[in-house]
């Protein structure tokens, strides 16, 4: 398997209102081709008047665009400035745009990653923030108990999308029946220093440690601006608290001044088997064509996949334009040392032909945690 080359990953997790700007925005930068599907946020709904004291938080839903891109690896924290200025992501509650370094492997010749002309624009100190991602997939109709513990901590606001498995629920035998297909994603981002308690609450409020119910797992940031706004309502002051918190990580460069030690008391005394050693492999392909390809990669070790459809976005009159415009995104988490023969496993099936256009781009990960019978 080739290494490729070390390429960004821009995401950005927007309202849908400001996703027309920000894709319009990002065309003009110089972005000939993107991705997008729709997902959700949540958020805490205060309760106003007397419903006020009653127990339990509402949860109120947000339509979301997730819009994605591979660009040189000197362009991603430019272009994510960039889109955080057109949808005025710098005020909280608007949305989320976040930059990882991924390795772009060989795949299809029209499979690239944009090249951007510059000058690069750096945002501005202290705007954007090395931080953390954690990825739980999950049954549908879960999703909200682990999104539930960003929202209580104050973390961040997580974004929710929709997909489906294969592998995992195929090995459970009789106890598959009772597992759907249908998965959702749900994906929260953290500082550096707090994801490790995080994950763990995480876990306990969605029960991962039982057979079947999903699959967790953290992985690096390079630069990133989170929407902390987590509760909606009424603003009783001239500035909320997430303006103020925002106002403060860029006065003092970064988010390590926010360390909380509460988080560590809520931490389970069972000590948890991780495992490490893990990357994930992300093949974009033809809509229709994944689920085959997929199975040719768990006939080389992967354990299973997640599948999600996803909408290309490109230019009618360049060569892109053969490229269908419904695609499947492939995520499978694999041993490192495996990935080589996924890798073989997926070009050996056409993955990179003109049947598929695929391409595949590896992302590391730190550690990852489910059920592990046994």
């Amino acid at each position: 398997m080739s290494t490729g080359k070390t390429v960004s990953l821009v995401t950005a997790h927007v309202h849908k209102n400001i996703a027309k700007d920000v894709t319009a925005g990002i065309k003009d930068a110089g972005v000939l081709d993107f991705y997008m599907y729709a997902a959700r946020s949540v958020v805490i709904d205060k309760k106003q008047g007397v419903w006020s004291m009653l127990p339990g938080r509402d949860l109120a839903e947000d339509p979301l665009e997730t819009i994605f891109f591979l660009a040189t690896h000197e362009a991603g924290p430019s272009l994510a400035h960039r889109i955080a200025e057109l949808g005025h992501l710098y005020a909280p509650g608007r949305g989320s745009v976040l930059v990882e370094a991924v390795d772009l492997l060989e795949g299809h010749a029209l499979c690239r990653e944009n090249e951007v002309p510059g000058p690069y624009v750096p945002p501005p100190p202290g705007h954007l923030h090395t931080c953390t991602g954690i990825c739980c997939i999950m049954q549908r109709g879960q999703g909200e108990t682990v999104a539930r513990i960003p929202l209580d901590t104050g973390t961040c606001v997580p974004a929710i999308h929709f997909g489906t498995g294969m592998g995992v629920r195929d090995k459970m035998g009789l106890l598959r029946i009772t597992i759907p297909w249908e998965k959702e994603i749900v994906y929260t981002f953290t500082t550096l220093h707090e994801a490790d308690n995080i994950m763990e609450m995480m876990i306990e409020a969605g029960r991962l440690e039982r057979p079947g119910s999903g699959f967790i797992y953290t992985f690096p940031i390079e630069k990133g601006l989170v929407n902390i706004r987590v509760r909606r309502g009424q603003q009783q002051h001239a500035a909320s608290i997430e303006q103020i918190v925002t106002t403060l990580d860029s006065i003092k460069g970064g988010t390590e001044w926010r360390r909380r030690r509460s988080l560590g008391s809520r931490r389970a005394c069972r000590e948890k088997q991780y495992i490490r050693n893990l990357v994930d492999m992300v093949l974009i392909c033809d809509g229709g064509t994944g689920p085959d390809l997929m199975k040719a990669a768990m006939a080389a070790g992967a354990g299973g996949a997640t599948i999600s459809s996803v909408q290309y976005v490109r230019p009618a009159d360049s060569p892109l334009g053969g490229i269908p415009p419904v695609r499947d995104a492939c995520s499978m988490v694999v041993p490192e040392s495996i990935a080589g023969a996924v890798y073989s496993a997926l070009e050996a099936a056409g993955a990179f032909t003109d049947r598929c256009h695929g391409r595949v781009h590896v992302r590391k990960t730190y550690k990852a945690f489910t059920y592990i019978g046994g």
